[in-house]
């Protein structure tokens, strides 16, 4: 592989070498790094369309000695193509040669999932034992992949979707996948049972109810990713320690944002973000009673780091291996 060559890496090949240990140990890696100040992450910039919207998103991970751009779409009414599909184009600091593009809809789910899994691993009570899926598609799965890597205690998962046959589904692949009781169950059943509780609707009005919640419960607030969307009541985010992935992202289409929006809740009102936690500036959970939320909105280095796990995968050997293929933009 000459200098000017650049790596096309298919999903089925990014899915070959990323699990999700994988993914966990990248993500809460550099989500320490960045609470250090130790990455580079420009703000995420969008293009908005009549149906949907384009997002581009860089990092930096100069330990790492990679960057990358993700642009990754959003189109909800998509029948023939995913809802979501992404590329991850990664560079080389030190000549802006573009080492190889891959693609990013897989890596964005399990990089999403991880979060979610390190979220969990400082905010969850040690000894929960039931897990709350509100939603059950392809984010619901690699949630609780993550969570059943940081929680192997939880022994029982109820889910609740609007689609009763999906639902159905996602609960008997976690019970053969991690020997769980599972339960297809109603909104408020799973939230009330929940010791962590993941929700990954796309809804603009909320669904869980602060009553519901019980003290001691931890969320994982997946869904929300553009203004307007919401997925807790307010009064539960304002009742809660609330930890979000990045103030700017999540104030203005995290879970958070309508709360904000709202004035329920103020920047001080957050008590940090996940990488002063993992990296230790602030605590994690500090009682066994108290509500945690984690509001995530996804950030560029979460890719950069899984990227680059691929990356280094792929070409621990000489040269190219084999199934990889190349293109040469100088030609």
């Amino acid at each position: 592989m000459s200098k000017s060559e650049t790596l096309l890496i298919t999903r089925s090949q990014v899915r070959a070498v990323l699990t999700m240990e994988d993914a966990l140990a990248a993500v809460e890696a550099v989500f320490k790094a960045y609470g250090e100040g130790r990455t580079q992450m420009p703000p995420k910039s969008y293009l908005v369309f009549e149906k949907g919207d384009l997002r581009c998103m860089p990092a930096y991970l100069p330990e790492v000695g990679l960057a990358t751009v993700k642009n990754v779409n959003v189109h909800p009414h998509n029948t023939d193509l995913p809802p979501v599909m992404a590329t991850v184009t990664l560079f080389d600091p030190g000549t802006g040669s573009p080492l190889a593009i891959m693609d990013g809809t897989y890596l964005t789910a399990m990089r999403t999932g991880a979060a979610g899994g390190v979220a969990a691993k400082y905010l969850a009570r040690e000894d929960a034992a039931t897990a709350g899926l509100v939603g059950a598609g392809r984010q619901a799965e690699t949630q609780l992949a993550a969570l059943m890597g940081v929680r192997p205690g939880i022994r029982r998962v109820m889910v609740c979707d609007a689609d009763a046959g999906r639902a159905a589904a996602l609960a008997e692949r976690a019970g053969e996948d991690y020997g769980v009781e599972t339960f297809v169950c109603s909104l408020e059943e799973a939230v009330r049972a929940a010791d962590v509780l993941v929700t990954t609707t796309p809804v603009h009005k909320p669904l869980v109810r602060a009553e519901w919640v019980r003290p001691g419960t931890h969320v994982n607030a997946i869904g929300a990713d553009a203004s307007g969307k919401q997925e807790l009541e307010s009064d539960l985010v304002r009742a809660a320690k609330v930890v979000v992935d990045n103030w700017e992202q999540a104030s203005h289409g995290g879970e958070i944002n309508v709360p904000v929006a709202q004035g329920v809740i103020r920047r001080e009102d957050i008590f940090a973000d996940l990488g002063e936690v993992v990296s230790g500036k602030k605590p994690g959970r500090e009682s066994a009673d108290e509500i945690t939320v984690f509001d995530s909105t996804g950030l560029a280095v979460q890719d950069a780091a899984c990227a680059a796990h691929v990356y280094r995968k792929l070409t621990a050997s000489e040269g190219a291996p084999t199934g990889l293929r190349t293109i040469d933009f100088m030609d």
